[in-house]
């Protein structure tokens, strides 16, 4: 009887314990299912923003071609250059930067015109030449920490309605760096708001896709976003694509990002890109026959993503860096301190007109349905085409020309000859004396240098004819065509002669040394356009320009 009492109670017992098993597989399974729930849940939050439909619409319904515009360099009343594009430091002597040769080797056109202007007079004159030179609108600079420059950009906005230029405007997030995600979106989303706020979100001169979103830009903009150290399983790329999320969600907008390129990549890296982002666009990579263009376009392509062409005319620093860094001499104070022996000038051989011209050919092929001008105003990194004494228009001739054949209308120039001279004011073998400050070449170089020891005339004729350069002739054909001719030292003489006629003739005003004071790698152009270029440009402008290695050519005319 004992026994049996002590067995039944033992069943009791384990059936208890069994229950208590039951129950504790019952709430482990719970867990384990809410687990995988919350899983699943991340990996949906991937899904929510991986090749969403809305990446393959177009940018455009239209060819435009949008110039990168550094938002501060602009000058008017009270607002001069910074340092490395200010006239007051051009000349070798009798200035702050006389130990360095002159800090500058840029010399903006319009900063005696505008040096008592409005900021609104100022903005106008940015726009009617940027429209004079191809371009159909601006992707602003636009910076943390900055906000003085969002009263330019809505002067921008105000001019171009008050005056009806017909233009484009948007942002261009560049190196968001310092600080959280949190607070930079704060920033830019507290900034942008104020812009859109004021000068209306239906504006018409905001870049948007046909469907609405609003086009943005990043240059070297992935630093916006937190990069968490453990990423669950996600790319990099999906924490920068959320963080744009994130920002448009904060202006009360839908963002179409162009992404930058401006190192070489992988197949694989672009790839990781194109599934966040709808399109994308190329820094200052030159053009050789491996050209990374060639594969972006191609996987472009194949995701249904816009490519968008970029081209750059020159690259060669006006601006002092620390050697061996990219770190700027932003104050002129600071780089007469440094002196020669600390500093150093960043160069991208680009060939005279070759790059250029190449790009813009590339960007035709790809029928792109965007060109990127890299840049409107960056004097102080010398890949400008706003009106300078060294580039001149000639690289805005070039684009003229160029957009034309893209958007198959008749060429600006068919109807007269037309001839660009391009050409370094030296060797680039010969040092310079003095004034010898290291030019150094700072990513991998695909175009010779001895390519630029030569004097370039790209030509557009209405009928074949022969090209002068100097005491040399060559024949030249009809329609488009780039002539090379030794470079030798002196003044610069072209002209265009057909059956015993001249027919177009000029010298430029700047002239080649094998004696130069200092380090000069600029790209020099000029043209038979010159006149007709800026003649009505603006009311009261007078161009000015370069002679440092031809003095008997002074404004314009001969001694």
């Amino acid at each position: 009887m004992a026994l049996h009492f002590f067995v039944m109670h033992l069943n009791i017992y384990m059936i208890c314990d069994m229950r208590l098993i039951n129950g504790f597989l019952k709430i482990f399974s719970f867990f384990v299912l809410t687990a995988g729930m919350l899983l699943c849940s991340r990996a949906f939050a991937q899904d929510s923003l991986k090749n969403l439909p809305e990446y393959s619409l177009p940018l455009t319904n239209q060819k435009l071609v949008i110039a990168h515009c550094m938002t501060n360099i602009i000058r008017f009343k009270g607002h001069e250059f910074e340092d490395s594009c200010n006239p007051d430091y051009y000349s070798a002597n009798g200035n702050t930067s006389s130990g360095l040769g002159g800090l500058t080797q840029v010399k903006p056109m319009e900063d005696s015109l505008l040096s008592n202007a409005t900021l609104d007079e100022a903005v106008e004159f940015e726009m009617r030449a940027a429209i004079r030179s191809g371009i159909d609108g601006f992707q602003f600079y636009y910076i943390l920490h900055n906000p003085k420059w969002d009263d330019i950009i809505k002067a921008y906005f105000r001019v171009a309605e008050q005056k009806h230029i017909n233009f484009k405007f948007t942002f261009c997030i560049s190196h968001p760096d310092g600080g959280t995600e949190a607070s930079k979106i704060e920033e830019f989303a507290r900034r942008i708001n104020g812009i859109m706020d004021e000068v209306g979100r239906n504006n018409q001169h905001w870049l948007r896709t046909p469907d609405g979103r609003l086009v943005v830009y990043q240059w070297d903009g992935e630093h916006l976003a937190d990069i968490p150290d453990d990423k669950q399983g996600l790319p990099e790329e999906f924490y920068i694509a959320r963080a744009y999320k994130r920002l448009a969600n904060a202006v009360h907008e839908r963002f179409a990002c162009v992404f930058t390129i401006n190192k070489e990549i992988s197949r694989k890296e672009l790839d990781h890109f194109l599934n966040y982002f709808p399109a994308t666009w190329i820094w200052t990579l030159p053009y050789d026959r491996n050209y990374l263009g060639n594969m972006v376009a191609a996987e472009c392509k194949l995701q249904h993503r816009t490519f968008t062409a970029s081209v750059f005319s020159d690259f060669y620093t006006s601006k002092l860096l620390k050697k061996g860094t990219w770190d700027m001499y932003h104050k002129v104070n600071d780089a007469a301190k440094a002196g020669i022996p600390n500093v150093e000038r960043k160069y991208i051989t680009t060939g005279l007109s070759y790059n250029f011209r190449k790009l813009f050919e590339f960007g035709i092929r790809q029928d792109a349905q965007i060109i990127n001008v890299i840049t409107w105003n960056d004097y102080p990194e010398g890949h400008h085409l706003a009106p300078e004494i060294n580039h001149n228009e000639g690289f805005s001739i070039l684009l003229n020309y160029y957009k034309s054949v893209w958007m198959g209308l008749p060429s600006p120039y068919a109807d007269r000859d037309v001839a660009i001279v391009f050409f370094k004011k030296y060797r680039h073998d010969i040092k310079p004396d003095p004034y010898n400050i290291p030019v150094v070449s700072f990513q991998k170089e695909v175009i010779p240098k001895s390519w630029e020891d030569s004097i370039e005339v790209v030509t557009m004729l209405t009928s074949e004819g022969k090209l002068k350069v100097n005491n040399e002739t060559k024949d030249v054909v009809a329609g488009f065509a780039s002539t090379k001719f030794p470079m030798q030292t002196g003044s610069v003489q072209v002209s265009i002669i057909r059956d015993g006629s001249t027919s177009l003739q000029f010298s430029a005003p700047e002239g080649i040394t094998n004696k130069p004071y200092r380090s000069d790698r600029l790209t020099y152009t000029f043209s038979s356009e010159f006149n007709r270029f800026y003649g009505n440009l603006f009311k009261a402008f007078v161009p000015s320009y370069s002679h440092e290695y031809n003095p008997g050519y002074i404004n314009g005319q001969k001694k």
